[in-house]
């Protein structure tokens, strides 16, 4: 499995983009026939999603997330162990990266660091 693949793996896990839909969907108190309601479709079909028994796509993200009020990006860095050590991986081979791949790594920190303020915010709202 090359490298890209494997990232990309680690961002489209559908179980784990579902069960990040449904810790965000809580985390905001929003019930899921209400956030079906949203997306047009049946509370039966939504809980599909959030058990990642169907395929997520960017739409469904994008519409979900409008709702709810996160980052779509948020809702797609679903395991940030294995993003890390990806990203670790390609640290160790930096000679190899060139400036726009290492640009893009950069960026990529930054947006998973932005996913990780974002979560403890939002995590702090619920405990207030």
């Amino acid at each position: 499995m090359n490298d890209l693949s494997q990232f990309k793996e680690a961002l489209l896990d559908n179980q784990s983009i579902g069960q990040n839909m449904m810790n965000y969907r809580k985390l905001r108190g929003v019930k899921a026939i209400e956030l079906a309601f949203h997306l047009g479709i049946s509370e039966a079909a939504y809980t599909k999603y959030e058990r990642g028994e169907t395929k997520i796509t960017v739409e469904l993200i994008k519409r979900y997330a409008d709702y709810v009020q996160v980052d779509p990006i948020h809702v797609l860095t679903i395991r940030p162990g294995q993003l890390i050590e990806y990203f670790y991986e390609l640290e160790k081979r930096k000679v190899q990266m060139d400036s726009k791949q290492f640009d893009a790594l950069l960026e990529i920190l930054r947006e998973l660091k932005d996913s990780n303020d974002t979560l403890k915010s939002l995590i702090k709202e619920a405990i207030v």
